[in-house]
């Protein structure tokens, strides 16, 4: 076969990978919202680098910045401390016509929280024309950072020294749990958040969950005011049960909320305006994508839509398709006359698998770039990230070898390299999946990263098992990428290790199962990647019993 038909081949392949980056990413229409702003989002106006845990914060002219983004978005804002920088928020919204709902921070030590209670009594006192209601504390009963009769007796003092509506704000179960906090408010301010529920909704249900709490507070404190302080979707991080986070399902929830709320009457405040990375300290991918705009202050959807889940899909799937192309070419130039020995059928064999590591790369480097924001995480992604690339290059090097001339026994020099990123990939799957399901809350699944073990390396096996034959060799590690070294291990370690990961790998499969449930995609999908990881480790051990079994068969044979 000549080069232009090698060409031709792969040209069929990046067609599918146009496919696989399209489909995903088309445009998904929205019924247009009431017109008009949005009636609040929370409002911190941290950058990089600024946080409450580095005890950097905005500067003034950062936040005039934001307000006049916000401007012409948004009637009013809520904050949740009245220090730390945000004191400058009230004069500077006064400027651009937006309300504020001031907060106070109210947590575990006592001197700070005096002086969050005195500024915010002085800043309700100094702008009352801006600040139309006064919020004292944010789920300080959820975190157990105060008691009730504590808490109490902060609302008591802010609300007898100023003039506007007092509130405190929880997530809306803890109100029934603490009823007594509600005689002592103007009006009640619920945290409805279906993604963050103990059973979880996704997108198709948030609206009849929402409602349900929604009446049952009113039906429990009748005749109180209810402001929904808090509702909102997560742009990326895991999915729980069937909420799904996304753009497509935040511009969705947002949209669907914003109309429900013009239906019902609701008073409400869209968590939140800007993405905060800092949070991912506590809370994880997902903590720090509530933002309807990027740390970067770019808006990420129209709630009118159309909406794209990657708005950058074109240009992953211009470089994924580079990628392939330079690949298969640097494989043609490693292996002598490859381009003219293949048929057809194993040219496109080599393409498809060649876009497949491509666009799996591409992906994983995009949610690595994307969704880590502190220094170890950035290290782990990398270190994940490079091992996962030298596991690709071995693959297409060992494939090529293999298409070019199946009796080929030569080794390509990626090979050893590519053995013990399998193998190490492998076993950081294993503690990944420990941490999932025993403390798997604010933990994304790796999927990304594993596409290549999971996918790649266990089909370049099965072509090797139907070209070459060889029985459960050919689906390990080794014998899929042509005889390497089992990573420098000991024959003894190594099949010790073969059988800790044949085991571990589908028990931590069960085990997600068992903890997720199996209307969570995204864990179903990691489970699925845990098994397909585990068939080289299970293959080698498979493989070394036959051929203990065929020896002992030679033994008995020539007594």
């Amino acid at each position: 076969m000549r080069v232009p038909v090698l060409l031709a081949v792969l040209a069929v392949a990046i067609l599918g990978n146009f496919a696989l980056w399209a489909l995903p990413n088309r445009p998904q229409p929205l019924e247009p919202p009431p017109g008009g702003k949005l009636q609040s989002v929370s409002f911190a106006p941290f950058r990089d680098g600024q946080s409450p845990l580095t005890m950097v914060y905005p500067t003034p002219a950062q936040i005039e910045e934001d307000l006049r983004l916000l401007k012409d978005e948004v009637t009013a804002v809520r904050t949740y401390t009245s220090r730390e920088g945000l004191e400058n928020v009230p004069p500077l919204a006064r400027d651009y016509g937006i309300k504020v709902m001031q907060g106070s921070w109210i947590g575990p030590k006592t001197d700070l929280n005096e002086k969050e209670i005195a500024a915010q009594i002085r800043l309700a006192n100094e702008y009352p024309d801006v600040i139309d209601r006064v919020i004292v504390g944010n789920e300080v009963l959820l975190r157990g950072d105060r008691t009730v009769d504590q808490l109490v007796e902060y609302i008591r003092r802010v609300k007898a020294q100023v003039k506007q509506p007092v509130t405190y704000a929880d997530v809306w179960e803890w109100w029934l749990k603490y009823p007594q906090v509600a005689d002592e408010v103007d009006f009640i301010t619920i945290h409805l958040l279906p993604y963050w529920e103990d059973v979880p909704a996704g997108v198709e249900g948030a609206e009849e969950r929402i409602l349900e709490a929604y009446r049952e507070i009113r039906e429990r404190f009748p005749g109180k005011p209810i402001l929904v302080g808090e509702v909102g979707w997560p742009t990326a991080g895991r999915t729980r049960g069937p909420a799904e986070t996304g753009l497509v399902n935040k511009a969705r929830f947002v949209n669907l909320f914003v109309r429900m709320a013009e239906r019902e009457g609701f008073q409400y405040n869209i968590v939140e305006a800007f993405d905060q990375g800092w949070k991912s300290a506590n809370e994880g991918t997902v903590g720090a994508n509530w933002g309807l705009f990027s740390a970067d202050r770019e808006r990420k959807f129209s709630l009118a839509g159309p909406v794209v889940e990657n708005p950058d899909w074109m240009r992953h799937f211009a470089l994924s398709s580079g990628l392939a192309i330079a690949a298969v070419l640097a494989a043609a130039a490693a292996v002598p006359g490859l381009a003219t020995r293949l048929s057809p059928g194993r040219a496109l064999a080599l393409a498809v698998l060649a876009q497949g590591m491509a666009s799996a790369l591409v992906l994983a480097g995009h949610v690595a770039w994307t969704q880590t924001y502190y220094p170890f995480e950035t290290v782990r992604a990398a270190l994940l990230f490079a091992l996962e690339v030298v596991l690709a290059a071995a693959i297409l090097d060992s494939a090529a070898r293999l298409l070019a001339d199946p009796r080929d026994g030569k080794v390509g020099v990626l090979a050893g390299a590519g053995t013990a990123a399998a193998w190490t990939m492998a076993a950081v799957a294993v503690v990944a999946t420990a941490l999932l399901i025993f403390d798997g809350r604010y933990r994304d699944f790796p999927v990304p990263d594993y596409l290549v073990p999971g996918l790649a390396l266990p089909a370049l096996g099965l072509v090797r098992l139907v070209l070459q034959g060889g029985g459960p060799n050919s689906l390990t590690v080794r014998g899929a990428l042509g005889g390497a070294s089992a990573a420098a291990l000991p024959s003894v370690l190594a099949g010790r290790a073969a059988l800790a990961l044949a085991v571990l790998l589908p028990l931590g499969a069960v085990g997600i199962v068992i903890r997720e449930g199996t209307v969570n995609t995204e864990a179903m999908a990691w489970a699925g990647l845990l098994v397909l990881t585990a068939v080289p480790y299970a293959a080698a051990i498979a493989a070394a019993r036959s051929k203990v079994s065929s020896t002992k068969g030679i033994l008995s044979a020539s007594r």
